[in-house]
């Protein structure tokens, strides 16, 4: 994935309170409120997966991407509560 890619989706993970690492090709992203809540996610086939598996969404649609990671990690819109 190019870098451009990684840098949008980090900052709308931000903006929900996230935080994010970069670790070479991945971003690890975690809620800051929970040590477990916390999710490494690459690209893989021009989509966005997690270390598991899991698909988060597409290329190119790193707005959708960063609200269901948002969801899942526990975080809301304006960041952590």
């Amino acid at each position: 994935m190019d870098a451009s890619g990684y840098r949008d989706l980090a900052d709308r993970l931000k903006a929900y309170g996230l935080l994010i690492v970069a670790k070479g090709a991945q971003l690890s992203v975690a809620n800051p409120l929970g040590t477990d809540l916390v999710e490494e996610i690459a690209s893989k086939g021009g989509r966005y997966v997690t270390t598991s598996g899991y698909e988060l969404g597409e290329r190119d649609d790193e707005g959708g991407t960063a609200l269901r990671l948002a969801f899942l990690l526990g975080a809301c819109p304006g960041g952590a509560v």
